[in-house]
């Protein structure tokens, strides 16, 4: 069997199997794949033959050992490669979640944990680290990188990432921006914070604050 095909199958059945809380039916992953019940059977047997799942009475589907690992290590690459093109790059949720479709097949598990270590990483001393929760592609990444909000007066920080840029394109175009150095300037009583970057101060909003996640610069 094509390997993408086949990858693509396992997920689904991993998907499906968390989605309803049992094993999946012929008709679930029709309905996932888009395909008819009779492509579905034909594509099963096939993985059955290969030992990556097995078929139960009543039209249901449940992966081996060898399937659940695969199906696994394939989900674990598209969510993390979906958060990384919305909350990096500010894709919007589909247009992210088909790239990572078709990238899934290629990238290796060990740039995968690169990346998710990357996108996860918990700063160094100051700040206090949240944990929030970054978008559907982000499920099962736990991000612990506080935000511009969390540093005092005079703290020099580096922006990490900006959560769903695609709204901020106001702070791209004052070059705020992942790589880019911060001063925190000054925290007002609304919780509004001003920031300097690049020679100017700016004014930013609680909210606006909120979203830029940053590290002490070293």
């Amino acid at each position: 069997m094509d390997p993408y095909l086949r990858e693509d199958y396992l997920e689904a059945i991993l998907n499906a199997r968390d989605e309803h809380g049992r094993q999946p039916v012929f008709a679930d992953l029709a309905a996932a794949m888009d395909v008819d019940t009779a492509a579905i059977k034909k594509v099963l047997e096939e993985l059955v033959r290969e030992g990556y799942c097995n078929l139960e009475s009543g039209d249901s589907v449940s992966l081996t050992p060898e399937g659940e690992d695969l199906a696994a290590r394939v989900r674990r690459k598209h969510q993390v490669l979906e958060c990384f093109f919305t909350e990096m790059l500010g894709m919007d949720v589909d247009s992210a979640s088909q790239e990572a479709c078709t990238l899934e097949h290629e990238i290796s598990d060990e740039t995968i944990g690169r990346l998710s270590s990357y996108l996860t990483r918990r700063p160094g001393e100051g700040g206090a680290g949240r944990r929030r929760g970054m978008g559907r592609g982000c499920s099962g990444i736990a991000a612990a990188i506080p935000s511009v909000l969390d540093f005092e007066e005079g703290a020099q920080v580096k922006v990490m990432m900006i959560q769903r840029p695609g709204r901020n394109q106001r702070l791209a175009d004052l070059g705020i921006v992942p790589g880019e150095d911060l001063t925190i300037q000054r925290k007002l009583r609304n919780n509004s914070v001003v920031v300097h970057v690049k020679g100017c101060d700016i004014a930013l909003s609680p909210e606006i604050a909120l979203s830029i996640l940053v590290e002490r610069s070293q």
